[in-house]
């Protein structure tokens, strides 16, 4: 009889652990509930989930929001996901025809430009230009040094 009670209550935590509520019926009816201390510790509660149970917690998150937690104040720096360009829009600042280039842009950024195909570039003209990392090393003048892939003139 011992032993039917054990696979019980073993069956019933099972059963229990799935979301499954226990009742008194699901008991064998030759067997009746064990009456000494041992036996009631070790047999699981039968009463409601309470919030600590995982039935509980289950069914209170099913309905639960999303929310966003909340922040200490604005951000410390840009939070624009702008991406690099290698474009750069400026004005020439000399007369040339090549190799070498002068570029200021508006925010006074100065590009020292270096291209092999012998654009005329007239000073005071509004040019864009892609750049890349220089293939040559050589003094083209103040500034960042950069290749000059190519000119598209604005005005």
């Amino acid at each position: 009889m011992n032993g039917k009670l054990v696979v019980a209550a073993m069956a019933t935590v099972a059963l229990g652990g799935c979301g499954a509520q226990a009742t008194p019926t699901s008991l064998p009816s030759s067997t009746t509930p064990a009456t000494s201390s041992a036996a009631s510790s070790a047999a699981p509660s039968l009463a409601a989930p309470t919030a600590s149970s995982p039935a509980a917690a289950r069914s209170s998150t099913s309905t639960a929001i999303p929310v966003s937690p909340l922040t200490s104040g604005p951000p410390k720096g840009p939070t624009d996901q702008i991406k690099a360009t290698d474009w750069v829009v400026g004005t020439v600042t000399g007369d040339s025809s090549g190799p070498c280039y002068g570029l200021e842009t508006d925010d006074g950024k100065v590009y020292a430009l270096h291209a092999t195909g012998g654009a005329k570039l007239a000073k005071g003209a509004r040019i864009r230009i892609k750049t890349a990392p220089a293939k040559v090393k050589m003094y083209c003048g103040p500034g960042t040094f950069l290749e000059m892939v190519e000119s598209v003139p604005l005005r």
